[in-house]
């Protein structure tokens, strides 16, 4: 099956799609190591309710996403890539803590993602977030 995607120009910073799912997979698999090399995650001491596994999270994420504003607003370009790169893992972290429910989520928002295509969505011209051209609204709405 074909997808619709945008035609866009490559930029010169390009990468191809092996070189990201590479650098992708070694941060997933340093994200394991580190949860257990520090006795947290990885889905041994996963909490009942995942809430509780996030809100234990949320400052660390916070933190994160607090130097990744800061990098951009002082348009440091290796710091925003290395700020993006540790929200990441972070956010990894998080998924890789909330153990079998955070993986069902990878799939389900991966599925989800993938069926997303230009004649059933837009980009928000205000924010670039992807919505359905018609039907339900945003489940934040």
């Amino acid at each position: 099956m074909m997808r619709d995607t945008p035609t866009r120009q490559l930029s010169p910073n390009a990468v191809s799609r092996d070189e990201f799912v590479g650098a992708v997979t070694r941060m997933a698999n340093e994200v394991w190591d580190f949860h257990n090399r520090w006795g947290f995650g990885s889905g041994m001491f996963v909490a009942s309710d995942p809430s509780e596994v996030i809100s234990e999270r949320t400052a660390i994420l916070e933190e994160e996403t607090d130097e990744l504003a800061e990098a951009v607003t002082a348009s440091f370009q290796q710091g925003v890539a290395d700020e993006a790169a540790d929200v990441l893992f972070v956010a990894m972290g998080h998924v890789e803590a909330l153990g079998l429910t955070g993986i069902e989520s990878v799939d389900r928002v991966t599925a989800k993602n993938s069926a997303k295509t230009e004649s059933t969505h837009a980009i928000r011209s205000d924010t670039g977030k992807l919505l359905p051209k018609e039907g339900k609204p945003h489940k934040w709405q």
